[in-house]
C-alpha cells in the first residue's frame, strides 16, 4: 500500500459537463487519484449529441437499470 495514493476503493471519479452553444457536449471525467490524494483529469471529450448517443448505443454492457 503506498502512502502517496489513495487506494482504488477509497478514488472517486467526477465530471462536469458543458453545452456549447453550437450544441456539442463538453465532457471531462476528474478523479482525486494523484499524489496524496490531489484530482488528476483523468479524460475530455467534446461530443456533438447525435456522436454521444451513437456510442452509448453501440455499448453491449449496458444493463438494463442503466436505461432511463
Amino acid at each position: 500500500m503506498s502512502l502517496l495514493y489513495k487506494p482504488k476503493e477509497d478514488q472517486t471519479i467526477e465530471l462536469e459537463f458543458e453545452v456549447l452553444d453550437d450544441m456539442r457536449v463538453v465532457l471531462d471525467f476528474y478523479s482525486d487519484c494523484g499524489k496524496f490524494g490531489m484530482d488528476e483529469a483523468l479524460a475530455g471529450f467534446k461530443l456533438t449529441p447525435a456522436r454521444l448517443l451513437q456510442i452509448l448505443s453501440e455499448r453491449e454492457d449496458i444493463t438494463d437499470e442503466e436505461f432511463n
